[in-house]
């Protein structure tokens, strides 16, 4: 009987601190003193979302051609980079022209010497009309037009192929063979 007395005691000794201790430690992480960097950090990422990188904050990347084109990619930003605000952003991308930041988008500029891939030739590829790249004459993509559908001068037109310039007249100029 003592044993079960003694067992019982060292578990409920357990049980007391365990909940003492789980008591301070969730005191301890929610009324810190905010002079902390870790405490500094929540209140700033709470008070002010809108003047640093957060999950959903989107990350575009434009690059200017000489040839007057652009190409834009966009990403979402990696974890560590969470929190991060003006300055620390432009230090890590000082290669890159900051136009715009915000919680919701960061926009980056950087000027390119050469030609954009944005130059395409339009061609008939078995039965269809398909678009080019020019410089490489690479297949970028097949449509659905088929050449047997267009007038006797605009096959003939695209048996010497139609260069097109830009990823917008490109577009515009299938929207219009699709009509």
């Amino acid at each position: 009987m003592r044993r079960l007395i003694k067992g019982f005691l060292v578990v409920l000794c357990g049980i007391i601190f365990t909940a003492a201790g789980g008591l301070t430690g969730y005191y301890l992480a929610f009324n810190s003193e905010t002079d902390s960097e870790y405490g500094a950090g929540l209140v700033m990422a709470e008070a002010q979302p809108d003047t640093a990188i957060g999950e959903n904050t989107v990350l575009e990347f434009v690059y200017n051609y000489s040839d007057g084109f652009t190409e834009t990619q966009q990403s979402l930003p990696q974890q560590f980079m969470y929190g991060w605000d003006r300055e620390k952003t432009q230090q890590a991308y000082s290669e890159w022209l900051m136009t715009e930041f915000s919680g919701d988008r960061v926009v980056f500029n950087r000027n390119v010497e050469g030609n954009s891939s944005q130059h395409y030739i339009l061609k008939e590829n078995n039965g269809y009309i398909a678009v080019y790249y020019r410089e490489s004459d690479i297949l970028k993509e097949t449509t659905s037009t088929p050449v047997a559908a267009l007038s006797e001068e605009d096959r003939k037109l695209f048996e010497k192929g139609v260069e097109i310039d830009g990823e917008k007249n490109l577009i515009k100029y299938i929207e219009g063979l699709e009509t």
